[in-house]
């Protein structure tokens, strides 16, 4: 009876290790170390000086066209559109705004509250 307490009380404390090792770790190591995360997104210095805009999420596809101030978004997921600096309108089936500065590329990338 002893030993079946020790084996179940094993189980239940390397539970949060192998969470840790399943999750955890490889999101701390997918951080761009570069990049200032915010709730919205990230981002991070551009090289070329310009700003730009990078959305990564679509908001589940809940949207057609992906507007940006108002106007259709050009660009695919995933792809670097140039924007001017300042009160970014990110618009797809809801809308969320985000502040993009000079010189930095942003990566939207939540939806969410």
């Amino acid at each position: 009876m002893l030993k079946k307490f020790i084996i179940t009380l094993l189980v239940l404390l390397s539970l949060p290790i192998i969470y840790i090792l399943i999750f955890a770790i490889p999101q701390w190591l997918n951080t761009d170390p570069d990049a200032t995360y915010e709730l919205r997104g990230r981002y991070k210095d551009s090289p070329d000086g310009k700003t730009y805009l990078v959305i990564e999420d679509d908001n589940g596809g809940k949207c057609s066209p992906l507007e940006v101030n108002g106007k259709a978004w050009p660009h695919r997921l995933f792809e670097k559109g140039q924007i001017e600096p300042g009160e970014v309108s990110i618009e797809c089936g809801t809308w969320i705004g985000v502040t993009v500065r000079a010189g930095t590329t942003y990566f939207f990338d939540y939806w969410g509250p």
